[in-house]
């Protein structure tokens, strides 16, 4: 290549670079320049797949932002679903859990007559509670209401009783106190799984509350028939309140042996503890 070509491929290829075309590849052919056409496409393919990286990319960054708010959508169902369940366990916790109302000592009787009133009216509004009560705490509500009617009788013959009126109101209301604690144990006992009973055996912790209400309750019971054997009222007033202590001694006979049973019941693993 004379200096003449050289000086006109070198201008050539400045012109090029300064107005941005892609860099052609200058060959010399019979003498004169010719633009290799090849090297032009090689550089146009190289334009395109750059190109088609960059929307690669963004058509990437898409995708990954898109599965980033799936995955939230997904985290957050998770955790609405899992709090869903733990209200679920708690309110099933809370069905185990049997409260009964206690005795008020508003309704006292002016006579014998009334007093019996009472009872009967009082005796049906339990026997109405417990029928409307689910069938897996009706049982127990039966039992307690041998109880509770019990002290309902001592709470309204406050005024028959003359002198020992307030003593025995103060006896009946921790009895009253007692069978809500007894109701509330035998409801927990009861909610316990058959493969509790078969691997732990019986609930001791429950036995022995309910063992204590029992002791408790029989120091009570001779209280009231010592105060009842000590006052001067007509033998129908004795008849009647007794007829109750009677109610109040057999509900803890079988509390006592109920709890005897959980104390006795062993499981396979309660060798352990």
């Amino acid at each position: 290549m004379n200096k003449n070509n050289i000086y006109r491929v070198s201008t050539l290829a400045l012109m090029l670079s300064m107005s941005g075309l892609p860099a052609a590849a200058l060959a010399e052919s019979d003498g004169g320049l010719r633009v290799t056409a090849q090297v032009g496409v090689q550089t146009q393919g190289t334009s395109a797949s750059t190109t088609v990286s960059a929307n690669d990319d963004e058509e990437n960054e898409f995708v990954r932002e898109q599965q980033k708010q799936e995955a939230e959508i997904n985290r957050e169902q998770a955790k609405q679903q899992l709090e869903a369940s733990s209200t679920a366990r708690v309110n099933d916790d809370d069905d185990d859990e049997l409260e009964i109302e206690l005795e008020d000592d508003e309704d006292v009787a002016t006579s014998l007559s009334d007093l019996k009133l009472k009872i009967e009216l009082r005796k049906q509004e339990l026997e109405h509670e417990a029928a409307s009560t689910s069938p897996e705490h009706r049982a127990i509500v039966e039992n307690a209401n041998q109880v509770r009617l019990a002290v309902h009788t001592l709470l309204s013959s406050r005024d028959l009783l003359r002198g020992i009126g307030s003593q025995v109101s103060e006896i009946a209301k921790e009895m009253n106190d007692s069978v809500a604690t007894t109701t509330s144990v035998e409801a927990k006992l009861q909610a316990r799984g058959i493969l509790m009973r078969i691997f732990f055996g019986g609930d001791a912790v429950a036995a022995d509350v309910i063992a204590q209400q029992v002791a408790q309750n029989q120091q009570r019971i001779d209280d009231l028939t010592k105060l009842l054997n000590e006052v001067n009222v007509s033998a129908d007033i004795q008849v009647t309140l007794k007829a109750q202590i009677a109610a109040i001694q057999e509900a803890q006979k079988r509390l006592q042996d109920l709890a005897q049973r959980e104390q006795n019941a062993w499981g396979l693993f309660s060798w352990r503890f």
